[in-house]
């Protein structure tokens, strides 16, 4: 999983006046199958542009995954992988877009990378990927990623006043923008979980990653740490912490998580 300001931004790379919805859910079975979920909604203007393509309309397509691209990331996915359903999706707010199922049919063989877009021009990810030990009704994940930094190590000079004042602005005028626009990686039992050691464990649901920006856009000293983070190579373990009770942000710090499911 990459760091959490490389996620902010590629979100802001495609944002322009609509909002986005990108989704990645992990449903685990007790017989040691599962199945992931993954979404993306665009707003009426984002999805118009997309279909319109050139320039941001083009970028916007690595967004959405059409049937080859969905067979092609089930291959990337692991063994035993297999696209379950490709659909598009409508909502009654004006939101459209794709859903793709995969089929899981052995968790110890899912090699996970959550959704990421593709960005023309930029070398493919070379994230580890999660992985799932099942043991009767005990499943453990881990995310070799958590606590790598990853360059940036530098020392960055402090803003001044007059640029703090200048950014400050800037993320006024850009809250509109970012309305409803959500980001989530999250992963549940197919029958409940009945316990977790993960940080952010609610209604049996583990997050690890739920960005929703116009609730993190309130506080704008916090949205421009988080977004600078990256820069001095702050792990995902470390932003979790830095970051853990900023409202509209949630991060999955631990290495390891332990579920029981139900």
């Amino acid at each position: 999983m990459k760091k959490i300001h490389l996620l902010l931004l590629a979100a802001v790379s495609f944002i322009l006046t609509s909002c986005l919805e990108i989704k990645s859910t992990v449903i685990v079975n007790k017989d040691g199958t599962a199945t992931i979920e993954e979404s993306v909604l665009l707003g009426a203007q984002l999805a118009a542009m997309m279909q319109a393509g050139g320039g941001q309309g083009d970028q916007l397509k690595g967004l959405v995954m059409d049937k080859a691209k969905a067979e092609e990331r089930a291959k990337k996915l692991g063994e035993g992988v297999t696209v379950k359903s490709h659909e598009e999706v409508k909502t009654p707010d004006g939101k459209s877009g794709v859903k793709v199922v995969f089929a899981v049919a052995d968790l110890a063989k899912l090699k996970y990378v959550p959704f990421e877009p593709e960005q023309e021009g930029k070398p493919a990810s070379k994230s580890e990927p999660m992985t799932f030990a099942l043991s009767s009704s005990s499943l453990t994940i881990t995310n070799p990623e958590a606590d790598k930094k990853k360059g940036g190590n530098a020392e960055k000079p402090k803003k001044s006043a007059e640029e703090l004042a200048q950014m400050k602005a800037q993320m006024g005028m850009m809250k509109p923008m970012f309305a409803g626009m959500r980001m989530t990686i999250e992963v549940k039992g197919a029958g409940g979980i009945a316990s977790s050691d993960a940080t952010h464990f609610n209604d049996g649901t583990v997050s690890y990653l739920d960005i929703q920006f116009d609730k993190l856009m309130d506080n704008t000293d916090a949205f421009m740490e988080v977004m600078e983070s990256g820069e001095g190579g702050m792990s995902m373990s470390e932003a979790a912490t830095k970051f853990n009770k900023v409202e509209g942000l949630k991060i999955e710090g631990k290495k390891v998580v332990a579920l029981e499911l139900k």
